[in-house]
């Protein structure tokens, strides 16, 4: 547990850094939201980090197949890997972003104001939500990632929340990003501390029975 505080205060400390400085440097540039917009920094590391979640996920699956290969659990860290994937590719390509427009043209009109990518939010954590309630005994088996996952899903309600309001105010728009980012942040460090946790776990077994033997 004392672990998983120090992690958690470090990703902490590391997003205050990053969402200050690239604050920072978008205002030196008359642009507060500059290093947030697509492509730039902020977009960049939110993506890398939802990639390397999906690929610790995946290294997980593969794993845990490894090990025991009749473990229907074992889907869960699958599912994840498709998903985290799928959310690394949407975040740097801005896949669900003008949502609004998109829909808006099929009936020839302007409806940008039904803000519709806040459903698309919604849904995957709602998506999420439903994968980690039907695999729950897995999710048990590694109460080290409790502790991030609840930090992810309060990352993902402030996205959400704010976004509602992000056309009102730059500011808003940029805490909206900074809840994203840190999101995100915990959703990797949670599946990275994880894989890290299984692999040891692996590795004294493996020690336990040669030193038997």
């Amino acid at each position: 547990m004392k672990k998983s505080v120090i992690i958690i205060a470090v990703v902490l400390v590391i997003n205050a850094i990053i969402i200050g400085a690239s604050v920072k440097s978008g205002r030196d540039k008359g642009d507060m939201m500059l290093r947030f917009h697509e492509r730039e920094a902020v977009t960049f590391l939110s993506a890398l980090m939802l990639g390397l979640t999906s690929l610790s996920s995946l290294i997980l699956f593969k794993l845990k197949t490894k090990v025991d290969s009749k473990d229907k659990g074992r889907r869960f860290w699958l599912f994840s890997s498709l998903g985290f994937f799928y959310l690394c590719m949407d975040e740097y390509f801005m896949a669900h972003e003008g949502m609004d427009e998109m829909v808006g043209s099929l009936f020839g009109k302007n409806i940008k104001y039904l803000n519709l990518d806040n459903f698309v939010i919604v849904f995957f954590g709602l998506a999420a939500l439903a994968v980690c309630f039907c695999f729950r005994k897995e999710l048990f088996k590694h109460k080290e990632l409790k502790p991030f996952l609840l930090f992810g899903a309060v990352g993902l309600v402030g996205t959400v929340v704010f976004h509602a309001f992000e056309r009102i105010n730059i500011v808003l728009e940029v805490i909206e990003e900074s809840f994203k980012i840190v999101g995100v942040s915990f959703f990797f460090a949670g599946f990275f501390t994880t894989l890290l946790a299984y692999i040891n776990n692996i590795s004294c077994k493996q020690l336990g029975m040669t030193s038997n033997t």
